[in-house]
């Protein structure tokens, strides 16, 4: 397995373990301290990010476009872990080369624009990394205005925890 898909598959090893010290009421109340939106929100987003790279494993076309809101992930805590898990286990077997040519569907404003472009497996696991750790910060927020508390590094970047550790913080 490469690297960076062992990364993401920590990733949503972390997003289980703190899932599954939820209820369902944490994880579907929102709150306007953090904007409204709820934990399975957040949650719902970043799995629909990760469906549709897997989806474009085999089909050489990775369309962020295509997520489906307000599902059963985001709306019940038990199936936003089940498909964090189905995912992780689609990310533990997939076989592809980072260096390999995708093509991207991912719009940057509300236009008509062409919302493609290409990129490769290991620049879009990479873009998953970020966008997955952004949402967690988020997560780890709202976990904690719970009483929920995450892991000191959940939802810290990778790159933060490298400085943390070359500092006395």
């Amino acid at each position: 397995m490469i690297s960076l898909i062992r990364d993401n598959c920590d990733f949503l090893k972390q997003g289980i373990d703190l899932l599954e010290r939820h209820s369902n009421e944490t994880y579907v109340k929102s709150d306007v301290r953090s904007f409204g939106s709820s934990i399975g929100s957040h949650i719902r987003h970043v799995l629909d990010h990760y469906a549709s790279f897997v989806a474009g494993i085999e089909s050489g076309v990775v369309n962020y476009d295509a997520r489906v809101r307000d599902t059963a992930d985001e709306n019940d805590a038990r199936s936003g872990i089940e498909r964090a898990k189905h995912l992780l286990r689609e990310l533990e077997r997939a076989t592809l080369d980072p260096n390999q040519e995708v093509n991207v569907i991912v719009s940057a404003n509300t236009e008509d624009d062409d919302a493609r472009s290409r990129s490769t497996f290991g620049r879009e696991l990479k873009f998953l990394a970020s966008h997955t750790v952004h949402h967690y910060a988020l997560i780890a927020i709202a976990s904690r205005m719970q009483g929920i508390d995450p892991a000191d590094t959940f939802g810290v970047a990778p790159s933060t925890l490298k400085y943390m550790q070359t500092v006395d913080c």
